[in-house]
């Protein structure tokens, strides 16, 4: 039975280094290029590009290639939207993906310092999740994974990942939009939108610190 877990086991990790071996290797699209082959689906083309991101976090694409081409494809409002509805279902995508392993793997044992992150998760998730979303340090599917190994709580998790990454989303929505054109009243509001997690960040600095230490 042990023989089989860990065949699987590797089995596993070589499929997920495969994955990001082909994306890389294969699957180098720059947004515009990816922008070019969403619209090409016409109506449908929302659609599309939303079903791309959910799965994004199997496939291993590139999230701010695939962001800023949603920008250059929809625009700063609609690409937004769009960038954040896929978001929310890689989020759920991963959470789930990982919280299947966290019933086999979650309770063991894997160090001190491990267990104390796991701790912290559990007990005040919606505000860890909602710093690790907002910090452009923490990957976005590794944040994801991480939250449904520890467990957080699935409600806390949603919420704090959809508030969290609405400053980069609305970021790189702008990004791809202004290739096209630009336009300031939008970079004001993304300014303020980030001036507003600055000040919020300021104001819980201890407690940001306590996650990254």
């Amino acid at each position: 039975m042990k023989g089989s877990k860990v065949i699987k086991g590797l089995g596993l990790g070589l499929l997920v280094l495969f994955l990001i071996w082909f994306v890389r290797e294969h699957m180098k699209l720059s947004p515009e290029e990816i922008q070019k082959w969403i619209v090409s689906f016409g109506i449908v083309s929302p659609l599309i590009y939303i079903g791309i991101y959910t799965v994004k976090p199997i496939i291993f694409f590139p999230s701010s290639a695939l962001s800023i081409a949603g920008g250059l494809a929809f625009g700063f409002i609609k690409g937004t939207i769009f960038i954040l509805i896929g978001a929310a279902g890689a989020a759920v995508v991963a959470y789930f993906l990982a919280s299947i392993f966290s019933e086999r793997f979650g309770d063991k044992d894997f160090g001190e310092r491990a267990e104390r992150i796991k701790q912290k998760l559990r007990d005040a998730g919606f505000f860890y999740v909602l710093v690790m979303r907002v910090l452009p340090v923490f990957n976005f599917d590794l944040v994801s994974y991480v939250s449904g190994l520890t467990r957080v709580k699935f409600k806390h998790y949603m919420v704090a990942s959809i508030v969290g990454v609405l400053p980069g989303t609305m970021t790189y929505a702008l990004v791809g939009a202004s290739i096209v054109s630009f336009n300031y009243m939008y970079l004001a509001i993304i300014i303020l939108v980030m001036l507003i997690c600055v000040l919020i960040g300021f104001w819980k600095r201890d407690k940001i610190k306590e996650i990254l230490t």
